[in-house]
């Protein structure tokens, strides 16, 4: 009786990765393979070019302030805000006007631009 279990077992297993590696993403048009019927997933459709996202980063950084700065075990964050909005975060205290943009992604809300200074990515900006 214990080896037809097992023997079942295993077919079961078998068939259950077969399943979930036929429910694999597709390939998106910009890197993004996720189906929008997924839930919590999507496929993205367009993708943004740098001199926009450069060109709404700069407006939002330029109307930005820094917020209460807090600690977590990874480091330091400090808020960007625009009004009452967080728009991103900053991991070391750099002056808002003097960062660059660096590697950006589109997503489901928006565009999320690295935030760059001296050569190395200090934070984090979401542009809408």
């Amino acid at each position: 009786m214990k080896p037809f279990v097992s023997t079942l077992l295993a077919a079961t297993l078998i068939a259950a990765s077969f399943a979930v590696a036929a429910q694999a993403p597709a390939p998106g048009p910009y890197g993004w393979g996720w189906r929008s019927a997924s839930p919590g997933f999507y496929y993205q459709e367009k993708q943004v070019d740098r001199a926009t996202v450069e060109k709404k980063a700069k407006a939002i950084l330029d109307g930005a302030s820094k917020g209460q700065s807090w600690n977590t075990p990874a480091g330091a964050r400090i808020p960007i805000q625009s009004g009452k909005d967080v728009v991103g975060n900053l991991w070391e205290d750099k002056d808002l006007k003097s960062l660059g943009i660096g590697t950006y992604w589109t997503g489901r809300f928006g565009a999320n631009a690295e935030l760059v200074a001296d050569g190395k990515v200090v934070g984090m900006l979401w542009i809408k």
